[in-house]
């Protein structure tokens, strides 16, 4: 009999959203419009795949195992040293590699009730602690209560700003007092998927703690995390990055897997980072979407959470039933975890948002 550890055991596997042709060979639909995984309705960059396209040629040789151009092109795009970046496939692998690299057995790490759920999987498959701290009855979340729950074990703190599902963001004044505060033993990892969409709405940047531009504000132990999966719409192609002083950076390399990100996604993500007006457009958009969502739970008199991302929370009387009703007709949102009843739906396209609002009315009145 094989032993594995009970903190194993107890785990539970991540729960991704519904995929499309899934849902259609279950229910025989030919439309289905998914608004589950906060993906970009819009797609990538034209240049994306046309590069890609290109580079199929070359698929039956191994990509460049420390992504050197991309690297060079990232660090110049955000104006930081090459040395203080590390590639994963996917942010969630650079999740795993901080949780590899800073707990173990008896260590703990902190988040937010209601944080994005691979904080959990990463830490407890270490033997570490994960201790939530709840959040306001508003859903807001109080940096400082983070604070009052460190001790000699905390190792790791995740916040992730935008907040996955509930979509709220600590303001800069916030983060500023909350950096100043941190313990020197503990590394905060910062999370900012969803840096472009809240951008130019009071978040923060988080490479501003990495090498900070406030004199009042010290250096710290911190980690910023972002992705090309969200706004780049490289979803697919599973490829994110950590930034960091290089020193922590060269901890996470040691243990980083040899390849980890594959030929196409480090060149569709060059090419995506190139071209910004695609991600100015996808904002803009998104923008709009965000709007027309408000407006429609609004006119519905359902309770919704504003957002500083690409999706919406919101409340309905039955949310397990509501959900299971809007697959059938070929709506997939997602449960938010942790919170009952509540669902959160990614902002589509204008069709796509109207659809859903259509959907989710004839479904609501009947629930």
């Amino acid at each position: 009999m094989l032993e594995v550890p009970e903190y194993i055991k107890n785990l539970k596997p991540y729960q991704p959203g519904k995929p499309i042709e899934e849902l259609k060979r279950e229910l025989g639909l030919k439309e289905v419009i998914k608004l589950a995984s906060n993906e970009n309705p819009y797609g990538c960059s034209l240049f994306v795949k046309k590069a890609i396209e290109q580079e199929v040629l070359n698929i039956n040789r191994y990509p460049d195992g420390g992504a050197y151009y991309l690297r060079e092109e990232l660090s110049r795009f955000l104006e930081i040293s090459p040395d203080e970046i590390v590639f994963g496939n996917g942010s969630n692998e650079v999740i795993e590699m901080i949780a590899k690299v800073f707990l173990r057995e008896g260590d703990e790490a902190l988040a937010f009730e209601g944080s994005f759920v691979v904080y959990k999987l990463a830490t407890v498959a270490t033997g570490a602690t994960f201790k939530e701290v709840p959040l306001e009855c508003d859903f807001s979340r109080k940096l400082e209560n983070l604070l009052s729950d460190i001790t000699e074990k905390t190792k790791v703190i995740f916040i992730d700003n935008p907040c996955n599902p509930t979509g709220f963001a600590n303001k800069k004044e916030e983060f500023d007092e909350f950096i100043k505060e941190l313990p020197d033993h503990v590394l905060l990892v910062l999370d900012e998927a969803y840096f472009e969409y809240a951008k130019g709405h009071g978040v923060p940047d988080g490479l501003n703690y990495i090498h900070p531009i406030n004199p009042n504000i010290p250096q710290k132990n911190i980690i910023v995390l972002r992705t090309f999966s969200k706004v780049y719409g490289l979803a697919g192609l599973r490829i994110g990055y950590g930034i960091a002083r290089k020193e922590i950076i060269q901890l996470l390399e040691k243990i980083r897997q040899p390849f980890n990100t594959n030929h196409l996604a480090q060149v569709g993500a060059r090419e995506a980072l190139k071209d910004q007006k695609f991600v100015q457009y996808s904002v803009q958009q998104n923008e709009k979407g965000k709007e027309q969502l408000y407006e429609g739970l609004e006119r519905l008199g359902i309770h919704f959470i504003p957002t500083f991302a690409n999706f919406i929370m919101f409340k309905v009387k039955d949310g397990e039933t509501v959900f299971k009703e809007l697959l059938k007709k070929g709506i997939i949102v997602r449960p938010a975890f942790g919170f009952e009843n509540w669902l959160r739906v990614s902002i589509g396209t204008e069709y796509e948002n109207e659809k859903f609002l259509q959907a989710l009315k004839e479904v609501n009145g009947v629930c």
